[in-house]
């Protein structure tokens, strides 16, 4: 793996913050309020349209997603890293907390995309201070716990929000306040080491490197995040549907076992940065896509509860290392100044996979069930698999090493 090797000054309080709490805030922005879509569209909609416009509250909020990602680490470079952090986190609260007052369902879904924006732009950042600040094995570590961070708070933060929306559909919405401790970790902590552009380099040099992004932005990366999106999300979106047709499972018993899987996830994730120093890039990834295939065809082929809840597992166990590895690697390629443009391109098509799968997909899963899903993504990431496989032989053969993190 190329590594540019700048220096390596290490997270401030603040930025630790950020890092922890930028996942965090991407997931809050796509899960909070939907257990309150229902009492939204009771409340608010008057007509066929209005019914349309509640339902894109969450559609709004990925496709701004999507912008947001690459817009971020585009502006990083005008505003300055701290600056941009400081605005989007204040956007993220005051526009996520607007149903606590709005009425109007247009504003509303205004609201909803500056969340999505917002909530991207901050992620990006994050992970780029993580690819700037940090060596080798910082970044694996902090990486990992980026992902795991997320994933375990949103097992806290998903039941709260439904509880919350038992009293009141607005009450969920309160919870988009919690993007002002990212604001107040930043505002309070010491300027000089904190949050800082890591665009080093001068003027320009960045103009310069906005002329060429076709030439050094690693581009294949777009392509990657778009197939793990893909193999990411359509498990998630589509396997409730097979727990209820082949289990006859219940919405709270569907939600236990997310729960359980994402606990797994979790765990492996918070893991990563201690698997780095003994696995290489590619090594990881062949095991992410290996256990990815191995349990959707588990799942795909299973007969029974057990069977299938056996290949969730399985498929668990790949599906955690995928982000952090390839923001890991994808750091690794670039020189500083460059880090958060690539990340907010890479992480955009991972936003885009989703909408985009959906409607690829959808077809088919009507007229064949479910569990054609899950075969579909069993083949694709066993397709990547042995991609990943011949090339790890290239190398292995005399190309450059991809070798565990010293």
């Amino acid at each position: 793996m190329t590594d540019h090797g700048q220096a390596a000054p290490g997270l401030g309080f603040g930025e630790k913050v950020v890092v922890l709490v930028g996942g965090i805030l991407a997931a809050m922005a796509l899960t909070v309020i939907n257990p309150v879509l229902p009492d939204i569209e009771k409340e608010l909609a008057r007509s066929a349209t209005d019914a349309m416009l509640v339902k894109q509250l969450f559609g709004a909020v990925t496709l701004a997603m999507v912008a947001g990602a690459p817009l971020g680490g585009f502006l990083v470079a005008r505003l300055g890293m701290r600056r941009l952090i400081l605005v989007a986190s204040l956007v993220y609260a005051i526009a996520g907390t607007a149903g606590l007052y709005l009425d109007s369902l247009p504003m509303l879904l205004v609201s909803r995309m500056f969340v999505g924006a917002s909530a991207a732009c901050i992620q990006v950042m994050s992970l780029t201070l993580v690819n700037t600040k940090l060596d080798a094995e910082g970044r694996a570590k902090w990486m990992g716990l980026h992902v795991s961070i997320a994933i375990f708070c949103s097992l806290v933060i998903f039941p709260l929000a439904g509880i919350l929306g038992d009293v009141s559909w607005r009450l969920p919405f309160a919870l988009y306040t919690f993007g002002l401790v990212v604001f107040a970790a930043l505002l309070f902590s010491r300027g000089g080491e904190e949050a800082q552009s890591p665009q080093a380099g001068g003027a320009e040099q960045l103009a310069e490197d906005e002329r060429s992004i076709w030439t050094w932005m690693p581009w294949h990366y777009v392509l990657l995040s778009l197939f793990i999106g893909a193999i990411t999300f359509l498990p998630t979106i589509y396997l409730p549907y097979q727990f209820k047709e082949q289990a006859g499972l219940s919405p709270s018993g569907i939600a236990m076992i997310l729960m359980g899987t994402a606990l797994v996830s979790g765990i492996l994730a918070m893991l990563y940065g201690k698997a780095r120093r003994y696995l290489s890039i590619h090594a990881v990834f062949l095991f992410s896509f290996g256990a990815a295939a191995a349990g959707m065809a588990i799942v795909a082929f299973a007969s029974n509860l057990p069977a299938v809840l056996v290949g969730v597992v399985v498929y668990s166990l790949g599906n955690s290392w995928f982000v952090p590895n390839v923001m890991t690697s994808l750091g690794g390629k670039l020189a500083i100044h460059q880090q958060a443009r690539a990340a907010g391109i890479v992480k955009a098509g991972h936003f885009l996979s989703t909408p985009l799968c959906v409607l690829a997909v959808e077809p088919y899963a009507r007229q064949f069930g479910p569990v054609s899903i899950m075969l579909m993504v069993s083949v694709a990431a066993f397709a990547i698999f042995l991609l990943m496989l011949v090339r790890t032989v290239q190398l292995g053969r005399g190309g450059p090493q991809l070798q565990p993190q010293s």
